[in-house]
């Protein structure tokens, strides 16, 4: 009977890490989408920043993500990401101990959040100085984000720009909208 009772139990355990796995590898294994003007493009092509409220966004072409504090440094959240381009939105997947107490409030179950997009556009009349490309803060790409739980009726909106893009792996040296993948 005890023997019994050990095997299922271990089943059970057996089948929960592999269920976790599939949850962790499709996070940390998905990339965005980097076709010339997609979304996904532009949003990992550099570090967005909100000066009024003192916030920093980054994500990156490897699927992790870094919010934190402008001047200080100070991570709020990091891990992984899954972005979702026809509901404008990017799903992160953040593990206990890598997020503070003040972003509790976004977590849904125990791991996840989202971070909603809107009015995401690209920069104009862009001049080109070495591997980086830089513009008029007005000229800026510009992004409004939405930091929300599910659950809950508020959320944090950032207006956000990004004061250059610092992402040359798949400019290869061209403007972003000039380059076809």
């Amino acid at each position: 009977m005890a023997k019994r009772i050990l095997q299922v139990f271990l089943v059970i355990v057996f089948i929960l890490l592999v269920v976790c796995g599939i949850i962790v590898g499709s996070y940390v294994f998905a990339s965005p989408n980097t076709d010339a003007n997609s979304d996904g493009r532009l949003l990992i092509s550099g570090a967005w920043i909100d000066e009024k409220s003192d916030k920093k966004l980054e994500v990156d072409e490897n699927g992790k993500f870094k919010y934190s504090e402008l001047k200080s440094g100070e991570v709020i959240a990091d891990g992984w990401y899954r972005l979702d381009e026809t509901r404008k939105a990017l799903k992160l997947f953040v593990l206990p101990g890598h997020h503070t107490e003040a972003f509790d409030s976004h977590i849904n179950l125990f791991f996840f959040a989202q971070i909603s997009y809107s009015n995401l556009t690209d920069a104009k009349n862009v001049k080109k100085v070495v591997n980086k490309e830089t513009y008029k803060l007005e000229d800026a790409p510009k992004c409004t984000f939405l930091i929300k739980n599910n659950g809950d009726n508020e959320g944090v909106v950032l207006n956000m720009i990004m004061p250059e893009k610092t992402l040359e792996l798949y400019s290869h040296g061209k403007h972003f909208s000039a380059k076809k993948v």
